[in-house]
């Protein structure tokens, strides 16, 4: 058996994008580093310079995702003129939602991950919770306490507007689902409501 040529430019980032690839279409269980190596042709030993195993590269992929994710949920806070503003919870659920439907290999791969925690109450820390999540909270508690609503109420509210966002950004992300108007357009009307 002959090696691969070791031709790519970004050989780490391409091992996450296959592995991303790879998950989507057949599933966790079926997820090797030589499935992976071989999707972006090269050696089965070439992954071992970047990761010490496959769950170093899982555990890489999910980072690569939360982190693009990230950066698209601060640009939009940074773009709002009020953080403190309501309309700036709508700007970061448009973004949730078109970061989804720019990138739906995303979607599937990332919420099925096993180590995927959400913990929607308000009490804890929130270190060890769904970062995209943790940033919605953060952002979201300020606006709601200005609001005048119970703890209670900012917890539900909370629940409420990422249950909206995560909702639309799976049915936007599935392939068997129709919509004959721009999301882009659309989204924020809908979660807007008024």
């Amino acid at each position: 058996m002959t090696s691969k040529p070791y031709h790519h430019g970004d050989l780490r980032n391409s091992l996450i994008e296959a592995g991303i690839e790879l998950i989507n279409q057949e599933g966790a269980k079926q997820f090797s580093l030589r499935k992976v190596s071989r999707l972006c042709g090269v050696s089965q030993a070439a992954p071992y310079s970047h990761f010490q195993s496959k769950e170093d590269l899982l555990e890489a992929m999910q980072a690569h995702v939360v982190k693009q994710f990230m950066e698209i949920l601060e640009n939009a806070i940074k773009s709002c003129a009020n953080p403190n503003d309501p309309s700036t919870l709508v700007q970061i659920g448009k973004s949730y939602v078109m970061f989804f439907i720019n990138n739906p290999q995303y979607f599937y791969f990332l919420f099925s991950q096993p180590c995927m925690e959400v913990n929607l109450s308000l009490d804890g820390d929130g270190s060890s919770n769904f970062p995209p999540f943790e940033f919605l909270k953060t952002v979201a508690l300020p606006i709601f306490r200005g609001m005048g609503m119970t703890k209670l109420k900012m917890e539900d509210a909370i629940i409420s507007l990422w249950a909206t966002v995560h909702g639309l950004a799976s049915i936007a992300t599935m392939k068997n689902v129709h919509y004959d108007k721009a999301w882009e357009e659309k989204i924020e009307d809908i979660i807007w409501n008024k």
